[in-house]
């Protein structure tokens, strides 16, 4: 009785089926990954990587471009990095100079540099201190950078032309009553260096009182005093 419970429960497929099964699901699977080998793609978006093969699309195709561009991208990034660095550390020995009053070794210092951008950052401090006649910049240190004010007034670049022509007004105006004669006989070696500097500079921007807005107004009230020395 026993055994006729058991046999009468419900039945099992044999194993060797579902062994066959399995089989026949590996060969399957075998299959299709030699129809994938042997399949050849056709989709132009997929590029290899890091590939050490030559690939006569992979020069052309988008992933050398955008590794051009990065590569490009990061050496401009590092030269700009060293440029701003040097600019720093030349701003940074020129500040020196300029708390501790040395304005001659600051003017020697740009003149070894030869350095624009540090010179337009510093001339309107300057300028400034000419405007309000502090003895420490004399019409020798004026002088002295005449030469490269000229650059910035030869320039492209409105700033730079902007920030020469305002240096240029104050110095006119600070030593007028030398550089016009009106202050008798005695003149400076100084003065009547500037003057024949001043009159040679201005050769090179005449065409600047003919730009419009502010800068074209200051290169004309520049202008009326060049026009008056002899």
């Amino acid at each position: 009785l026993f055994r006729s419970i058991l046999n009468s429960g419900p039945r099992k497929s044999p194993l060797t089926n579902v062994k066959n099964y399995q089989m026949a699901n590996k060969e399957n699977v075998l299959a299709c990954a030699r129809n994938l080998q042997e399949k050849p793609v056709k989709d132009s978006r997929t590029f290899v990587i890091n590939s050490s093969e030559p690939s006569s699309s992979q020069g052309d195709g988008p992933n050398s471009k955008y590794s051009s561009f990065f590569d490009n991208f990061s050496n401009d990034h590092e030269a700009m990095t060293q440029v701003l660095f040097s600019r720093n550390l030349r701003l940074s020995v020129a500040l020196t100079f300029w708390r501790r009053q040395s304005i001659c070794e600051l003017i020697a210092y740009l003149l070894r540099i030869q350095d624009l951008g540090v010179l337009v950052d510093c001339l309107p401090m300057l300028t400034n201190s000419i405007q309000e006649e502090k003895p420490q910049v004399s019409s020798g240190c004026c002088v002295d950078l005449m030469p490269m004010i000229t650059l910035l007034i030869k320039s492209r670049y409105e700033e730079y032309i902007l920030v020469g022509l305002s240096w240029l007004q104050a110095v006119i105006k600070r030593w007028w009553l030398e550089l016009s004669g009106s202050a008798g006989n005695h003149e400076d070696g100084n003065i009547l260096i500037m003057r024949h500097q001043l009159k040679s500079l201005w050769e090179h921007g005449r065409h600047l009182s003919l730009l419009p807005g502010y800068s074209g107004n200051l290169a004309k009230d520049v202008e009326t005093y060049i026009l008056q020395l002899h």
